[in-house]
C-alpha cells in the first residue's frame, strides 16, 4: 500500500481523512497530517485542528508555523511518503518540500483550474455569479497552481448555496477523488492534463474590511451574492452605522418587483422573520439572519420592532 501524507486545515481535509481512514480499498495509507499551529490559525476562517480525527484514528500529526519550517520537514521526511497532498494551504511550499515525496506534491484546488487560480476562489466565485464551479488537483510547482491536472470534479452553485455549502460540495469532491486517485498517485501513476493557459483566470486575496456594504443601489441579486459569499465561517457582509457594525448573515432576492422606495430602505417585514430592502432595477433584497457585534445572531425582523416602517436601513440599530 502507497504511503500519503496530507498537508490540511479546513474541513475538506477533515473528509480526506476519514476517506483514507475508512475505506481501505483506496489503496493508499495516511502516514502523517501536517496542520497549522492554533495559533497561527486564529486568523483562517475555516480552520479545523482535526483534533477529533487524531483521538479517533490515532494518525500523526504535526502542527507547524510554517510548512518549510526545519522542523515540519523533519517530520514530514520521517514519513517517507509516496506522495504529499495539499488542501486549504495557503503558504508557499519551498523547493525542498516540492520534492521530498517519491512521486511530488499534489495540490487539491477548490475550483475549475486553469479557471480560478489565486486566493479566496470559492468566496469570488459566488461573488460573481458562476453556477458552473469545480474542484482540481494538480501537480504543484513553484508557481502557484500551475501545475498539470491530475483529476477535477464539478458541480453547480446553486442560488441558496453559500460559502459554506459550497465547501461542503468541495468537500464530498475530495472524498470522491481520494477513494479514486489515491492508490494509484502514491504508485506514480497520473493521469496528466495539461492546463490551458489561455483560459486562466485569477482571484485576488479577500480581508474582513472587503465585506463592506455601503450602497445598496444595486441590482438585489448582487447584493445577495455578496452576502452569501462572505458568511459563515468568514467575517462576513457588514453596515456599518453610527450604532455599530451589522453582519448580514443570510438574504434572499426578488426580481421584477417595483418598489417606491429609495434603495437601501427598509419597507416591511417577511412572515419568515426576514425585512425587506428596496435594491436597484426592480429588485428586492430579503435580510434575514443579522449579528450585531459582541451579540449573538438574530432574526432581522427584531430590529425593527416597535419602530415604523419605512426606515433606512443604516438607522435600524437606532434606539
Amino acid at each position: 500500500m502507497g504511503k500519503l501524507l496530507l498537508v490540511a486545515c479546513t474541513n475538506v481535509g477533515r473528509y480526506i481523512i476519514e476517506e483514507l481512514m475508512t475505506n481501505p480499498s483506496t489503496g493508499a495509507e495516511l502516514v502523517g497530517v501536517v496542520n497549522l499551529n492554533p495559533q497561527q490559525a486564529l486568523n483562517k476562517a475555516n480552520y479545523d485542528s482535526y483534533s477529533d480525527l487524531v483521538a479517533k484514528y490515532h494518525f500523526p500529526i504535526f502542527y507547524c508555523d510554517n510548512i518549510n519550517d526545519a522542523d515540519c520537514v523533519a517530520f514530514m521526511r520521517a514519513a517517507a511518503p509516496d506522495v504529499i497532498l495539499q488542501s486549504g494551504w495557503s503558504q508557499k511550499f519551498h523547493d525542498e518540500v516540492l520534492s521530498l515525496p517519491k512521486y511530488g506534491c499534489i495540490g487539491e484546488h477548490p475550483a475549475p483550474l486553469p479557471r480560478g487560480r489565486g486566493a479566496a476562489c470559492v468566496n469570488w466565485a459566488i461573488l460573481t455569479g458562476e453556477t458552473d464551479w469545480g474542484d482540481s488537483y494538480f501537480q504543484m510547482v513553484s508557481e502557484y497552481d500551475k501545475g498539470n491536472l491530475y483529476a477535477q470534479r464539478f458541480f453547480r452553485i446553486e442560488k441558496y448555496d453559500t460559502v459554506f455549502t459550497v465547501y461542503e460540495k468541495v468537500a464530498r469532491c475530495a472524498a470522491e477523488v481520494v477513494a479514486a486517485y489515491a492508490g494509484k498517485w502514491t504508485r506514480g501513476e497520473f493521469d496528466v492534463v495539461e492546463q490551458d493557459e489561455s483560459k486562466v483566470t485569477y482571484y485576488k486575496r479577500r480581508r474582513p474590511t472587503d465585506g463592506e456594504i455601503t450602497d445598496f443601489a444595486k441590482n438585489a441579486n448582487v447584493l445577495h451574492n455578496f452576502i452569501r459569499a462572505q458568511t459563515h465561517p468568514y467575517p462576513g457582509a457588514y453596515i456599518t452605522t453610527k450604532e455599530g457594525k451589522l453582519t448580514l448573515l443570510s438574504s434572499d432576492a426578488y426580481d421584477n418587483q417595483p418598489c417606491p422606495h429609495a434603495p437601501g430602505t427598509v419597507f416591511a417585514k417577511t412572515e419568515h422573520g426576514g425585512l425587506l430592502v428596496a435594491a436597484a432595477e426592480d429588485t428586492v433584497l430579503e435580510v434575514i439572519r443579522v449579528k450585531e457585534e459582541d451579540a449573538p445572531s438574530r432574526w432581522a425582523a427584531e430590529l425593527v420592532e416597535g419602530k415604523h416602517l419605512p426606515i433606512n436601513i443604516f438607522d435600524v440599530l437606532k434606539k
